[in-house]
């Protein structure tokens, strides 16, 4: 009985398992290959790294182009500060007694800026109220004019806060208000 035995070949059960889990692990690896390979050739996993790199990039602050340029500074959102109470002023106008009230808000992307604005407010109330006050009302009366005046304004805030604080800070002023009598 033993040489009835002896002359089958002895069977491997665990080699046809193994077998199976190759080929499982075969097919897993040709699939997520071929998935990786269409999604870099069409290009969607560079799209994932651009919107995810500016996202991380500004947290600190700072953009990479990805061409090799030094990084720069990200665009935060702009802050408008308003400048209050509105301004009334009166000017005279080929002897007529004239009246301007100016609503204005500046607009900055730093909160420090923001900080330094109400703290030179004075100032820069008083700067204003001098350049309102030596208008012509012929100047006023045109959006060329009135364009000019926030142009100057602008200049205005802003020489008080390079002078103050070393930065002009602000950039750009906005009318919120504008009467004229």
């Amino acid at each position: 009985m033993a040489a009835k035995d002896d002359a089958k070949p002895p069977v491997k059960k665990g080699s046809s398992l193994v077998k199976i889990l190759l080929i499982v692990i075969g097919a897993i690896v040709l699939i997520g290959g071929s998935v990786g390979a269409t999604l870099v050739l069409t290009g969607a996993l560079q799209k994932k790294t651009e919107e995810a790199a500016p996202l991380a990039a500004a947290s600190l602050g700072i953009a990479h182009g990805g061409t090799g340029r030094p990084a720069v500074p990200v665009k935060l959102p702009p802050l408008y500060q308003p400048i209050e109470p509105p301004f009334i002023v009166n000017f005279e106008d080929q002897g007529v007694l004239r009246y301007l009230q100016i609503g204005l808000s500046v607009m900055t992307r730093d909160k420090l800026v923001v900080d330094a604005i109400n703290t030179h407010m004075p100032q820069i109330r008083n700067d204003l109220i001098l350049l309102f006050a030596n208008q012509k009302m012929e100047t006023l009366g045109t959006n060329e004019g009135k364009e000019k005046l926030r142009v100057q304004a602008m200049e205005k805030v802003q020489a008080v806060l390079a002078k103050e604080t070393g930065y002009p800070g602000i950039e750009d002023i906005y009318f919120t208000a504008f009467v004229l009598q």
